[in-house]
């Protein structure tokens, strides 16, 4: 796992909010067959994290349950440019 949106300025959830909408977990990889990615927002108590998850691998990894609250988004590949 190792791509992340990281922000200057602005907050990932408000980022997500604007450029993504919310999905399923069980629905991630349906969407990337449609040019979006899914992102996972996990909550790590501290501090938030929002994983790309441009392949099937990286959907399996952030899938796998590990007691975080997760949020996932599906972003249209365009708009995580920057970040891959």
């Amino acid at each position: 796992m190792g791509k992340y949106i990281n922000l200057r300025g602005e907050q990932k959830e408000d980022w997500l909010a604007r450029n993504g909408v919310v999905i399923l977990e069980r629905e991630a990889k349906n969407y990337l067959a449609i040019g979006k990615i899914p992102v996972c927002l996990l909550d790590n108590g501290m501090f938030t994290a929002a994983g790309i998850c441009d392949t099937d691998s990286e959907i399996d990894a952030f899938s796998h349950p590990d007691g975080r609250m997760k949020l996932w988004y599906a972003v249209p590949a365009e708009n995580l440019k920057e970040f891959l």
